[in-house]
This record gives structure tokens, sequence and C-alpha cells, in this order.
């Protein structure tokens, strides 16, 4: 559940990459300079990134300490950009296995940033070819049916987009929302479409932390939804895989706590840290955890373990075991 800052896990990059960048504090080098001077910087100033910036403290300090120790030892001399990374990786990984830091490898320029599209006079609705996300619902008989790719930023577009499929859903028996690999997106509209799920009082989801243990933000569901509220009572369901993330892992995390849903799949890919990340070199992003989503009551989070499932089941075969669910527990009715 992140906000500013690249989305998710390390699984093939593509979290890490899924968000624009930052940009602050670390130089930056053209990959034709990219000589031992170079790669020294780059990480004397990542560790000094992770000392000053990881959510944990002491583990940012032992962390840094080990990448001054391999840079002194001249373990990173001579690497490309993408060995070092892969280096670099293994280093963090053997103190810390924190799936939100590291320098990720781009085949991409990261430094050429292209300039902002001019600012229409209206603002205009761009659902992408994903409809904000919301990138297919049916109804499959008395079932409701949400296939859900990302957590669009909620403006009045993506809000009318979700209010149109929870009226759609209304007259549902029961609903599945198909996490399977789901990742990306803002608290805003995880929060947004959680609060269908309750009925109108506020439920408090999600704190999150920074490296001092402060409250920085907590997710809380609003009373007021547009359209139809979907309530308490009847059956939800979510189908989960290993490239849930982001957002989409800290939906189905809070709603699992709170014994509104019941989860369906394998196991999650377990990253519950908000990440940073900026440019250093033409073909390097360096990456930090700085935050971390807990459960408001008992302080815990899906960090390195993942979620659950409930009905731990092959992914692939989740949508045919939920509706299985759901025809049991009508035919027991």
């Amino acid at each position: 559940m992140h906000n500013n800052h690249v989305e998710g896990g390390r699984m093939g990059n593509k979290f890490k990459l899924a968000a624009l960048l930052a940009t602050c504090c670390i130089g930056a080098a053209h990959a034709a300079d990219f000589d031992d001077a170079t790669r020294a910087r780059v990480i004397r100033d990542y560790a000094q990134k992770l000392e000053d910036s990881y959510v944990f403290p002491a583990k940012g300090k032992q962390l840094a300490d080990n990448l001054r120790r391999h840079l002194a030892q001249g373990d990173y001399a001579g690497l490309s950009e993408k060995n070092l990374a892969d280096k670099v990786q293994r280093d963090l990984d053997s103190v810390v296995a924190d799936q939100h830091n590291g320098l990720v490898y781009v085949e991409f320029d990261a430094l050429d940033e292209p300039p902002p599209p001019p600012k229409p006079a209206e603002p205009v609705a761009r659902p992408g070819p994903d409809n904000f996300g919301f990138a297919k619902f049916a109804m499959r008989g008395h079932t409701a049916y949400l296939q859900l790719t990302r957590f669009a930023p909620v403006d009045r577009f993506s809000t009318e987009a979700l209010a149109k499929i929870m009226t759609q859903a209304a007259g549902s028996e029961a609903m599945i929302i198909d996490l399977r690999d789901g990742h990306g997106g803002v608290p805003g509209m995880s929060t947004l479409l959680s609060s269908y799920f309750f009925d109108d009082r506020p439920v408090h989801l999600l704190d999150e932390l920074d490296r001092d243990g402060k409250v920085t933000d907590s997710f809380i569901t609003t009373p007021a939804v547009s359209g139809a509220r979907y309530g308490s009572k009847r059956p939800l369901y979510l189908l989960v895989n290993e490239d849930t993330a982001s957002a989409s892992e800290s939906f189905a995390y809070a709603l699992q706590r709170q014994q509104r849903a019941i989860v369906v799949g394998g196991k999650t890919a377990g990253g519950a840290h908000k990440q940073f990340g900026v440019p250093v070199t033409h073909h390097l992003i360096a990456f930090v955890a700085i935050g971390r989503s807990v459960d408001p009551v008992s302080g815990a989070n899906w960090e390195g373990t993942g979620i659950q499932p409930d009905l731990a089941v092959p992914p692939e075969q989740a949508l045919d075991v939920a509706l299985a669910e759901i025809a049991k527990s009508k035919g027991g009715q």
C-alpha cells in the first residue's frame, strides 16, 4: 500500500518500475563514464541512503556497512551496471532479504525523462486499456466477478467507473475479486473499494509507519460511497497468487484480517514496505524501503511471509474453487 514511490517487490523488477520515480540526492552517471570511480561513488551514496532512510535503522546501518566492506575489498571493481546490480542484490540479501531494497538494472535510459504533457483545460477521463484497473466485470450466474489489475488514483472518473461496477454487482449473491498478477497502485483506491464491503461505519484497515515507528498515514473506510454499497454480509472471495503484490496484497491482507473476505489461491509476494527509488546512472535505479504497513491492532504485516490463503490451491484453480465454495454454501442454506 504505497504512495509516491515505486510499488511492490523485486519479482522481475516489474513492481519496482510501476510508478514514476522521484528524483533526489544521489548523483547520476553516464554509461560511458561507468568506471571504478563511478562505481565507488554509486555504492557509497547508496550505502548512505540505506543508513539514513531504511525503515529499520539498525538494519540499515548493517546493510550500509556490508556494502562499504565489499567496496573496500574491491568486489565491485570492473563490473558492468547489470552485474553490479546483481552483485549488490546478493550482498544486500545476505544481510536483510527485503525485496524493496536494491540497485535495479533497466534497459531503457532511466535519466531520459520526457517533458510532461500539456495540462488540459478540463480534466479528462484516462481509463487506459484496463478501465482504471477494473479490467473485467461479469456476472457468473448470481456471482459477480471483477478482475482487478491495478489500483488507479482516485478521481472523478475512476470513482464513477467503480460506482458503475458496484451498482452492477449489487444484485449478486456473492462476489469474487481476482487479484492474481495484480500489483501496483495507490492506497486511496484500495481503501475506497474496501469501503463497499462494510456497512456505514468506518473500519480502520491499516496504518503506515516510518522508520521511527510513527504513524504517517491511516487507511480507514469511508461511510459514503457512490453507487450501491455491497455491505458486510454477502460472501466475498479474493483470488491471489505469488505475483499479487503492493496495493493488491495490502487490500487482500486488510480484508482477510477483518474477516470480511476469504482468500483463495497461492501465497502472495510478501512485500509490506513502502519504497523510494531514484535513478543513479542511465541504467541503474536505487531503491530503499522507507516505511511499512501494519495491522493497527496487532502491528503485524505480511513482509517476507506473504498472505497465507484461507483456501490454499494452485492459483490457476482459484476461480473454480471459489465458485464451487459459493455453490456449496448456497446449497447448505
